[in-house]
């Protein structure tokens, strides 16, 4: 049990497998747990079950050695480093980023307060708190978990800048020519280069929940709940956290913000399994409610590159409902739905729902990228 920086009681739950789009029942006991924590804390030397970390003393993270490949994973800033540049754009002051901001980056972060706020079976969690300026500071998380490599960033910034860009950097050892970032319905490739005045122009490209650097073998995604801009040079990611712009509304940005990032190293290349489905479950965390119920999965598809983005009610029909299905990596799939309910009828629909092709099996083919709708009948 810990308190969130929200001031919330909280209890990390391990081990539980929720069907999709049903749930699952939990019962408090009274029994004591003694099974023992994993992480050996030493200082600022942590050893986790995936990793051996090392923090600076401004409380980021130095050193960060993947203990299933014995690979080091930070070259240059410590991840998590904490960087803010003027920004004065020459025009559309709350919406455009000139490419001059890069030069100016610099670390910022006076380490207030670092201590451990939960150690246990599920997970560590050490609490840090930093000056980014004369009347703004940081108060975050670092969430260390028994069961995944994930390292998660959950974060309070009391912001008060103007005309100021804050990133978090996670510059990796990593060699690889692109970057894949999430679009709505797909991911796009992206050059990390700068060689030529196109490549030059990306200084800052878009992604939603996810970006990703892969070797053949390897990768490290940056997730995140909602920060949507990025920038990705040679093996570097760097989020963008805040804009402090002051047009149209001179205090607009001023405040309390709260936003979740998250590391996660992977020991294969970019897939569904290790990125897309971390990344969704990172974005869609399970909703709690009082009482006892337990629901099989309502729906499922068979391939895990292929994702179930919206369930809703039919536009035109009583007795009937829309699945929205995507592919997700790129590849050419045949996937097979299952559902917890009897079907009388299944048609695949334009996007408008109006009937194409009717379904003798709940089993089709998909092309990479393709976004297919079901219109299914009960």
């Amino acid at each position: 049990p810990f308190v969130d920086l929200e001031g919330r009681n909280r209890l990390a739950v391990a081990g539980l497998s929720l069907p999709a789009f049903g749930s699952k029942a939990l019962r408090f006991c009274n029994s004591t747990n003694t099974t023992a924590s994993p992480f050996i804390l030493e200082g600022k030397h942590l050893i986790t079950p995936f990793a051996e970390i090392r923090f600076s003393e401004s409380g980021s993270i130095e050193s960060l050695v993947d203990r299933r490949t014995g690979r080091e994973l930070v070259q240059g800033l410590p991840f998590n480093t904490f960087l803010m540049a003027e920004d004065v754009s020459a025009a559309w002051d709350n919406w455009d980023i000139d490419a001059d901001l890069e030069e100016k980056m610099q670390p910022v972060g006076r380490l207030l307060s670092w201590q451990v706020v939960a150690n246990g079976p599920v997970e560590l969690r050490i609490r840090c708190r930093w000056a980014i300026s004369e009347k703004s500071d940081i108060e975050q998380d670092m969430v260390f978990s028994a069961g995944t490599p994930m390292i998660t960033f959950e974060t309070v910034m009391n912001w008060q800048e103007e005309h100021r860009f804050l990133k978090a950097a996670f510059d990796t050892s990593l060699h690889c020519d692109d970057i894949r970032s999430e679009v709505q319905f797909g991911c796009i490739r992206r050059t990390v280069h700068r060689s030529t005045d196109i490549e030059k122009a990306r200084f800052e490209i878009c992604n939603h929940k996810y970006s990703d650097l892969s070797e053949l073998n390897y990768g490290i995604a940056l997730l995140n709940d909602c920060k949507y801009g990025i920038s990705a040079n040679e093996g570097s990611m760097r989020l963008s956290l805040h804009k402090g712009g002051i047009r149209p509304d001179i205090a607009g940005d001023k405040g309390r913000h709260i936003c979740r990032y998250a590391i996660l190293p992977h020991c294969e290349a970019f897939g569904a399994k290790c990125v897309v489905e971390p990344a969704y479950a990172f974005n869609y965390r399970p909703l709690i409610q009082p009482g006892i119920h337990e629901a099989d999965a309502f729906v499922a598809v068979n391939a895990e590159n292929v994702i179930i983005e919206t369930i809703k009610p039919c536009e035109d029909t009583e007795q009937a409902y829309i699945l929205r299905l995507y592919e997700a990596t790129g590849d050419y799939t045949v996937a097979e739905l299952t559902f917890a309910h009897p079907v009388k009828k299944l048609v695949l629909c334009n996007m408008l729902e109006e009937e194409e092709t009717p379904l003798e099996k709940p089993k089709f083919t998909m092309k990479p990228f393709q976004i297919c709708t079901v219109k299914v009948c009960y």
